[in-house]
């Protein structure tokens, strides 16, 4: 945490050139993502993504961790979550522990983990 009592770790707000990058639905990366613009996943992901705003679609998968700014969470997460504004819907399936400013969770979604607010 930084000394003005704020969270150092969320990922820069994107730039108005910073593009959107999709992981289309037939794609499996085992690796790192990092963007400085929105990160679709609508594939498997098996690693970490880090950017402003990440989100992963009801056929996304992610077995790692995510850092975010906005964080919408459809699919499936396991392990971890870093993200100022998160939000789970109905049809998120979450085993993570998540660190978060602000966050949503719809009914229906499934969260398993630990829920921390950091400011």
């Amino acid at each position: 945490m930084s000394s003005d009592n704020t969270y150092s770790d969320w990922p820069t707000a994107s730039g108005a050139d910073a593009r959107e990058s999709v992981l289309a639905g037939d794609l499996v990366i085992e690796g790192d993502v990092t963007s400085d613009g929105p990160v679709d996943v609508h594939g498997q992901l098996v690693g970490s993504v880090r950017a402003p705003v990440v989100v992963i679609a009801a056929s996304g998968r992610i077995e790692g961790s995510v850092a975010a700014q906005e964080l919408s969470v459809y699919g499936n997460v396991s392990g971890t979550i870093t993200a100022q504004n998160v939000t789970f819907a109905p049809s998120a399936v979450v085993h993570a522990d998540v660190v978060h400013k602000q966050i949503t969770i719809e009914a229906g979604a499934e969260i398993e983990g630990r829920l921390h607010r950091r400011i």
